[in-house]
């Protein structure tokens, strides 16, 4: 399931869906929903009429406010706009899905009014989708806006998400697009082993290299000393290391695929980020939190870390994944 405001930024999320739904053959369902109290960017879904004097060039251009503005107190909505405005937006949707049928990927859209911060999660769960797909956040809003959005879907769905790093324009399809690298991050904890099942999946669809990934700079470290301050004279690092690369070792076992690892001496979110810049192409794919783990990586706080900063897509994994195998 794609949620879409009619906003480029938010639509940019495409390709990666398209890389990720191709090989795995997942059906793309596009939705748009129209919070009323909003007023209508025009821009977005449809392009304005132009005035006697108005420049071509200026009807090429996105609107000058960046979020849409609230509907004056008092003000109604006849049932003539509504249906306008979920038809435009209906017209929008088609487009985009066409883009995907070309490239051999089952899509279908539709488009109805609604709350965006309550209705994406509640929709997804009454229809049963399998991933909700975001950009982090989108200039032009057509509801309350795909940041504010993106935060409320990423704390309360029990589906998971994949969050793509924000481009502008419209999206730019392309048959050769692909995922060539899947990264997993993994603390020593059952919750972030969450994140293991779907990254073997993907990396077996795609043909991908699996890379598991574990740090022991920051916290992990501070945690490690203080767990093992009685232990004057002995090896503190050495042993820590040690024990976390077993576990590593234990963890690429039970994957399922070929997979490599890696125990990075800086701190959680640095290591993720490098190895998603040094590996081309590639996915994280993560928990949305750890609990009691090896590392002690706090991953709900890494993971939030990881989507704000990252310019690779990420894939966030709830618990409830887990609890429901």
């Amino acid at each position: 399931m794609v949620p879409l405001d009619g906003a480029g930024i938010a639509a940019s999320v495409l390709p990666t869906v398209a890389s990720l739904a191709r090989p795995i053959r997942a059906a793309v369902h596009l939705v748009t929903i129209i919070d009323l109290q909003k007023r209508e960017i025009p821009s977005l879904y449809y392009a304005a009429k132009p005035g006697p004097n108005s420049n071509p060039e200026d009807e090429r251009a996105p609107a000058s406010s960046d979020t849409a503005p609230l509907i004056p107190d008092g003000a109604t909505t006849t049932p003539l706009d509504t249906a306008q405005r979920v038809e435009r937006a209906r017209s929008y949707l088609a487009a985009l899905a066409t883009r995907l049928q070309s490239l051999g990927i089952e899509s279908s859209y539709e488009a109805f009014v609604g709350d965006p911060m309550v209705d994406i999660v509640q929709f997804a769960r009454r229809k049963r989708f399998g991933l909700i797909a975001l950009a982090p956040h989108s200039h032009y809003a057509i509801g309350r806006g795909l940041g504010s959005v993106t935060d409320r879907v990423l704390h309360s769905s029990p589906i998971p998400l994949l969050i793509a790093p924000p481009e502008h324009g419209q999206p730019k399809f392309a048959a050769g697009h692909a995922i060539q690298n899947v990264i997993v991050g993994l603390d020593g904890s059952r919750a972030a082993e969450a994140s293991l099942e779907p990254a073997a999946q993907i990396s077996k669809a795609t043909g991908s290299p699996l890379l598991l990934l574990s740090a022991i700079g920051g916290r992990a470290c501070e945690a490690a000393w203080g767990e093992g301050a009685n232990r004057v004279g002995r090896g503190i690092d050495s042993d820590f290391r040690g024990t976390v690369s077993r576990y590593m070792n234990d963890a690429s076992e039970r994957a399922g695929v070929p997979c490599n690892t890696m125990v990075g001496d800086d701190e959680e979110v640095t290591e993720i980020l490098a190895s998603a810049e040094s590996l081309p192409s590639s996915l994280i794919v993560l928990a949305s939190q750890g609990q009691s783990g090896i590392t002690k990586w706090r991953l709900g706080s890494v993971t939030d870390r990881v989507i704000r900063r990252s310019t690779r897509p990420v894939i966030v994994v709830p618990p409830i994944v887990t609890r429901t195998r």
